[in-house]
């Protein structure tokens, strides 16, 4: 089934397969936490395990809130220092007078002048979210904030090796954010129908094949559909890449024309960039009426040159692909793709909607189950530097809606 998002007006939404939820109510926890070790079974070895979130209502809006200590500024604001790994090199890299941004909403500054992987990150506190919002854009306070960190990271600013969604990631990990919006300030830009890609995602493309429309069984008539399945996965030495994970077999590969045949090599053809951004399917309010626009994936070697080419396909009346240097722009079919984050279900690879909730996968179990599962469940959050952090949640239909979900996390409950 095909993704969806809307564009019009001031409200923007995904439809069907990939969507972020909406503003969530109360919310507060009741999972254990003292839980610093436990096992996930078909895993077969133990991870560490911190209690790291809870969802909070205190000021009104749900908010995931780090249980780290925050050192709380002056009035609405908080600062807390995020640590990068070093790079390939263990000498500290003095950080030069440009690696800093000076937002009015976040703002980002060297702890050390002698130390490139030690930053001080200011944000709104818990409290403070409802007050900021009504006095700044929280939205394009983000979107430039994000920007300069593409920006210092092509300066050399942080530790090499690390890409600008890491940094984005880890520092998104570390501050309050309201509880509905975490993907988007993790992966996206509010109001944009594009998806950062990130190791935990997958990309599948089904669509009806173009040669040999249909294949008679009996007495029926079916649709032969081609499905391809794409990991996105570290790659060594940095960045991200696709991973083939699922193709179809010969017979139908030797019968599939030239059209369909380049899904099979996505791999390939962006064998040469280090970061992916999806493009969804969407409907943008035109002078001329609504216009509908199919999927992209675009790569580039680095973040600036992906943002210059999604400012020139945003420019255009019709999205689509443009040629740019050093950049790889694949148009793909209207109708037929999907984002999906895997998580892991009692040691079970799970393929879930990007941006669903803990809510939608209680509702795949018998309904006879949903209650035991919900009393029992435990979910715990795959971070930066492979650490993990369990969420404190409400035991309640309403609280798992309030848990949206991110690649990588992992579930336990009892069957």
């Amino acid at each position: 089934m095909a993704a969806y998002w809307h564009m019009g007006g001031q409200e923007k939404r995904m439809k069907t397969r990939t969507w972020f939820g909406t503003a969530l109510a109360a919310i507060l926890s009741r999972t254990a936490v003292c839980a610093l070790m436990f096992c996930l079974g078909c895993l077969q070895h133990k991870i560490t395990v911190v209690d790291g979130y809870r969802i909070d209502d205190k000021a009104g809006i749900s908010m995931l809130v780090p249980n780290a200590v925050q050192n709380y500024n002056s009035g609405e604001f908080q600062e807390v220092t995020v640590t990068f790994p070093a790079g390939a090199s263990a000498a500290k890299i003095r950080v030069g007078k440009d690696c800093a941004i000076q937002g009015a909403v976040f703002s980002l500054q060297p702890s050390s002048s002698s130390n490139n992987s030690s930053w001080v990150v200011r944000s709104p506190r818990t409290s403070g979210w409802d007050t900021v919002s009504g006095q700044a854009d929280v939205d394009a306070q983000w979107k430039l904030f994000i920007h300069e960190l593409a920006r210092m990271h092509d300066q050399g600013c942080f530790p090499s090796g690390l890409s600008t969604q890491f940094i984005r990631s880890a520092i998104a990990e570390r501050i309050p954010l309201p509880a509905n919006l975490v993907p988007i300030f993790m992966y996206s830009d509010r109001g944009e129908r594009f998806v950062n890609l990130a190791p935990g995602m997958e990309i599948r493309i089904q669509k009806v094949l173009s040669t040999g429309t249909s294949i008679k069984t009996g007495s029926e008539t079916s649709l032969r559909i081609l499905t391809v399945d794409y990991d996105v996965v570290p790659r060594h030495g940095g960045g991200i890449g696709l991973r083939l994970n699922h193709r179809p077999d010969h017979g139908q590969r030797a019968s599939l024309g030239t059209e369909d045949r380049q899904f099979l090599t996505l791999d390939q053809r962006f064998a040469t960039t280090s970061t992916l951004r999806l493009f969804l399917q969407g409907f943008s309010e035109e002078k001329q009426g609504t216009s509908e626009s199919g999927p992209i994936l675009i790569g580039a070697s680095d973040a600036m040159r992906l943002d210059l080419l999604t400012d020139l396909i945003g420019k255009r009346d019709s999205v689509a692909c443009v040629s740019s240097p050093g950049v790889v722009c694949v148009d793909l079919p209207t109708g037929s793709v999907s984002l999906s984050s895997i998580i892991w279900i009692n040691g079970r690879r799970t393929a879930s909607a990007f941006g669903t909730s803990l809510a939608s996968q209680l509702f795949h179990l018998p309904e006879s189950k949903q209650a035991e599962a919900l009393e029992s469940v435990q979910v715990i959050r795959h971070l930066s530097l492979n650490r993990y952090a369990s969420i404190q949640i409400t035991r309640t239909v309403e609280g798992a809606q309030k848990l949206l979900l991110l690649p990588g996390d992992r579930i336990e409950w009892k069957e």
